[in-house]
């Protein structure tokens, strides 16, 4: 098991089928260049990919501005690690990633089922559908081209689905 603590959570994941992306060679190569990237790639319990955000906390609706730039923040990172994958997958970067597990690198080979979770410790139920409503209005065009979905979870809620340890 791979064992991740981030933004005051622990995540225990299958070695197998995780890409630890943020602390790859590949991110650290091209992370000087504006890049920025989510904390881990998995493959779910239905073999769907999910590519992972953890965060402490969110801006509150009511400070737009902090909020806007907190989303295209966490859209950039979406963004940029799938890109990342599938151009490691298309050997558009120079060298192999080690941490990029085969498993992972054929299921998205395969008409993948992708996912894009955001995790923020400290939020509300509620904040958390306001949250996601805003990222899925700033990766519309993302989420039709590859027929992904968003979610967004508090704390509790990712206790209760397993996501997170403590």
């Amino acid at each position: 098991m791979l064992k991740i603590y981030e933004s005051g959570m622990y995540f225990e994941l299958p070695k197998a089928k995780t890409f630890p992306i943020e602390k790859s060679l590949t991110y650290q190569r091209v992370n000087t260049r504006g890049v920025s990237a989510v904390e881990f790639i998995t493959m779910g319990p239905r073999q769907d990919i999910l590519f992972v955000e953890a965060k402490t906390s969110a801006p509150d609706k009511e400070d737009g501005e902090s909020l806007q730039e907190f989303v295209k923040s966490i859209g950039r990172k979406f963004v940029h690690s799938l890109e990342v994958c599938y151009a490691l997958l298309a050997k558009a970067l120079p060298d192999a990633e080690p941490s990029f597990p085969d498993t992972l690198q054929q299921s998205m080979q395969q008409k993948p089922v992708i996912k894009l979770l955001l995790i923020v410790n400290k939020l509300s139920r509620a904040h958390c559908l306001d949250l996601q409503d805003a990222l899925r209005l700033q990766l519309r065009a993302e989420m039709r081209i590859w027929h992904m979905n968003i979610f967004v979870l508090n704390k509790e809620t990712a206790l209760k689905k397993n996501w997170i340890k403590g």
